[in-house]
């Protein structure tokens, strides 16, 4: 069983793995580049989510993760079932 993703828990996440820049200040709905996060912290963050919480964010969807708030949407989206 995976455990619930919060905000806290995606908090947590970027602070692991982005040490180099305090995220308080990160606003939930704030960019990740906008904050000052690059395209190799941003993929981490998300490679650490997938990881951590067994949750899959497809390529696709990547460019679309770009916050805290767009993350734990992504995730509670319902899954679509492949043809």
């Amino acid at each position: 069983m995976t455990a619930r993703l919060t905000e806290q828990c995606v908090r947590d996440v970027i602070a692991g793995v982005v040490e180099r820049i305090a995220t308080d200040d990160l606003g939930t709905s704030e960019d990740f580049y906008d904050f000052g996060f690059d395209s190799l912290d941003h993929a981490q963050i998300l490679m650490a989510i997938e990881e951590a919480f067994g949750v899959l964010i497809a390529e696709e969807d990547v460019d679309g993760c770009r916050s805290i708030r767009a993350i734990l949407d992504h995730v509670a989206r319902p899954v679509e079932p492949a043809c």
